[in-house]
């Protein structure tokens, strides 16, 4: 799996909109920020600039490439003896000591830029926070996902597992200390403030993957900006600070999930489940199977969930076969009508049901709790 795709499982794309006034205004914010950045030449620089760019809500909506130049235009590029002193070693040492970080996540796709979303983690928990109103709590033990109208749409185990940092996972485990492959490499290029390492893709990345490059905070030996290069001309984009936390009101504060729309017991490999829906206007009943086990992409057991729903007036949508859970875990999904398409339903509405089905366990074997959470979207949504 590419090293985007991991990040991509956490929240979804969202388009952002640029035009040449916006960008002029953006320009205008980074070269501020630059001119304030050239006075201050202590290790406070490294950790400031990022957060000076980034209060412009203009600045923090426009295109990522603006903030790379604004970099670069910082890096006075010379040469030296501390070149070969500083290795990447010592830079996956001082990340061990970090407890606090925030993140903004951008990628690049062709002419367009999209803002993925923005990260904080403290003491073991994270927040994500994405365009499109997406929000992931993760306390290192399961990560929760709520979507843009406060509903739990995905439960499963933390993404940071076996005490794994965050760092440590958004760096593609170059921020690893098990990493040995990269642990004596030294800067590609030292400057008055910032260390630049260059790494070269995993063999198995090679076809696709020109390079992975990191900037770090000379004084702090903290990652700054982490830049995954396509060899198409696409990348990723990562953008790290380390001051006292700027945190939304809600930081960590997990939301109060909401009662399902619709519950039932569920026997394993058994006959199909009627659920009654409730709360969610044009749909009546979900009908619900549970198969027995199989061997998912990650290589643990999971069970397999069919889910169809049947409205108010009688319709039946198609069946979602492709629903793989083990206990304890909700995901997100949808189904459309029964002939496939969201705009064919027998009455001609378009309806799209997004649903997040939850798999409890019981204290009987092989039976199940399945609760449902569900919406219709209507094109006019």
């Amino acid at each position: 799996m590419r090293p985007a795709e991991n990040i991509e499982k956490l929240v979804k794309n969202i388009n952002i909109d640029t035009n040449a006034k916006i960008d002029e205004e953006v320009l205008g914010e980074v070269v501020k920020a630059f001119e304030k950045s050239k006075s201050k030449k202590t290790s406070a620089t490294e950790q400031n600039i990022w957060r000076i760019i980034m209060k412009s809500p203009i600045t923090k909506l426009a295109a990522a490439a603006v903030i790379i130049i604004a970099v670069s235009l910082g890096v006075n590029l010379v040469t030296g003896p501390d070149v070969a002193s500083v290795v990447w070693g010592d830079v996956v040492t001082h990340t061990g000591d970090v407890d606090y970080v925030h993140m903004y996540y951008f990628k690049s796709r062709g002419n367009e830029f999209f803002r993925q979303f923005e990260g904080w983690h403290a003491h073991g928990k994270t927040l994500l926070r994405g365009d499109n109103g997406d929000a992931t709590y993760d306390d290192g033990r399961i990560s929760q996902r709520f979507n843009t109208y406060g509903m739990l749409t995905d439960r499963k185990p933390s993404v940071f597992p076996n005490g794994q940092t965050f760092l440590e996972s958004f760096s593609i485990g170059l921020l690893s200390e098990k990493n040995q492959q990269f642990n004596e490499q030294i800067p590609a290029s030292v400057g008055a403030d910032f260390l630049i390492y260059t790494f070269d893709p995993r063999p198995s990345e090679s076809d696709w993957m020109k390079s992975i490059v990191i900037m770090v905070g000379r004084n702090s030996l903290l990652p700054i900006q982490m830049k995954c290069c396509q060899k198409n001309g696409d990348y990723d984009l990562l953008i790290f600070d380390y001051e006292a936390p700027e945190q939304p009101t809600e930081f960590f504060e997990l939301p109060v999930i909401d009662p399902a729309n619709g519950a039932g017991k569920v026997l394993l490999d058994g006959e199909d489940v009627m659920i009654d829906i409730t709360g969610a206007p044009d749909l009546k009943t979900a009908v619900v199977r549970l198969h027995s086990e199989s061997v998912d992409n990650a290589g643990g057991v999971s069970l397999s969930l069919d889910v169809a729903f049947i409205t108010e007036d009688g319709f039946r949508s198609g069946t979602n076969t492709v629903i793989r859970l083990r206990a304890d875990e909700a995901c997100r999904c949808g189904v459309g009508s029964a002939s496939g398409g969201l705009d064919e339903w027998p009455d001609g509405k378009y309806r799209n049901i997004r649903f997040s089905p939850w798999l409890k366990p019981t204290d009987t074997e092989d039976t199940y709790i399945v609760e449902i959470r569900c919406r219709v979207i209507t094109k006019t949504d």
